[in-house]
């Protein structure tokens, strides 16, 4: 009965070893995604503020 005991803690520490290294995996995919979007987010601000510098707007004053 112990080495079924043994092998049954050994099973589980095995898997609950492999599902923390799936979290943590999934974790740094996560902050890559997110500053990817970031980057993305910020080049398409910069190209509309640099297209805006070229045309500026007309203020009307009354």
């Amino acid at each position: 009965m112990t080495g079924q005991y043994t092998a049954l803690l050994l099973l589980t520490s095995v898997i609950w070893v492999l599902l923390w290294f799936g979290y943590r995996q999934n974790k740094i995919n996560d902050e890559i995604k997110k500053k990817e979007k970031e980057d993305r987010i910020n080049a398409k601000v910069k190209r509309r503020k640099k297209l805006e510098s070229l045309y500026p707007s007309r203020k009307k004053t009354v």
